[in-house]
């Protein structure tokens, strides 16, 4: 059993849990940091949304640390899934809640390609290589950190799965987008493939469908927040700036609070993944947090 107060950890959209490895090796208290549906070693389980993604965190939470206080951060689309968790609709809400890299502004053009993209199979690749860098740019490391990086050696090898079994629904990529080749309604099992004369595949481990998530309602979720709420950028995140914060102005002012989301805390020099990249700026900062004292 847990003692004193949790720290939950939410990786984003195409990570994993050990992002936050270096914020974790750097805490003091307990940690709880989980793969969410869809991603690692999660299970693929629609529906992919910010609620049924908090309902999992809470179900262990419940159960695991009942009774014990927690506090929550989020990486982008983990930032949501704490926010939801802050309303306390699924069960006793955190100490203090806190995200880092949320994406605020969605294009029309993003909104309209969610179906498309949540649709279609997992890429495959004919080796490792191709898949990590893939994985790279599905969890916003690409071109950031170096492949070899000794700091990002779990989270990739948590992000890249192969090589996999080749059956009758293999799916398949030949440097377009990946399409299946079974065709649904087979009457006669298929003749057993050759797997000889099939390349090993390697794919990400992250269902495609978790795009599904969409932009989360964030006026809904902090005017909902029974729990102070504080909200963190990297300074060159691509995905986010401080005045897209200006957007929060009305649900800041209904609900006291989440009063400071509107001037999120700046990570001087880093990007989306700020924890990646300088865990004991995030860690230090997350001491100074309401709520979060405690834990660490």
């Amino acid at each position: 059993m847990a003692q004193g107060t949790t720290l939950v950890l939410l990786h984003g959209l195409g990570a994993n849990r050990h992002v936050w490895d270096g914020v974790a090796e750097l805490w003091k208290g307990d940690v709880y940091a989980p793969d969410i549906r869809g991603h690692g070693e999660a299970p693929w389980r629609a529906p992919y949304s910010f609620g049924a993604m908090a309902a999992d965190v809470a179900e262990v939470l419940n159960r695991d640390y009942s009774g014990v206080p927690y506090a929550v951060v989020g990486h982008s689309m983990g930032g949501a899934v704490g926010l939801a968790l802050a309303s306390g609709w699924f069960g006793t809400p955190p100490a203090g809640a806190t995200t880092v890299g949320v994406k605020l502004r969605w294009s029309d053009e993003e909104l309209s390609r969610i179906p498309d993209l949540a649709a279609r199979p997992p890429r495959e690749f004919p080796d490792r290589a191709a898949a990590v860098e893939w994985f790279m740019k599905l969890a916003g490391l690409h071109g950031v950190l170096a492949d070899d990086d000794a700091r990002i050696a779990a989270t990739i090898e948590a992000g890249v799965t192969g090589p996999l079994h080749h059956d009758a629904e293999r799916r398949v990529t030949d440097g377009r987008e990946p399409a299946r080749t079974d065709p649904p309604g087979i009457p006669e099992p298929p003749e057993p493939l050759d797997q000889s004369s099939l390349p090993p595949a390697w794919r990400t481990a992250q269902d495609p469908a978790t795009i599904e998530v969409g932009p989360p309602d964030m006026a809904g979720l902090l005017a909902a927040a029974k729990c102070p709420v504080s909200m963190a950028i990297g300074e060159r995140d691509p995905l986010v700036a401080a005045d897209h914060h200006n957007d929060l102005a009305a649900a800041a002012t209904a609900n006291p609070l989440a009063t400071g989301v509107t001037a999120p805390h700046v990570f001087g020099g880093l990007g989306h993944n700020a924890m990646v990249e300088d865990p004991h700026a995030v860690a230090g900062w997350l001491t100074k947090l309401p709520g979060f004292a405690d834990a660490h």
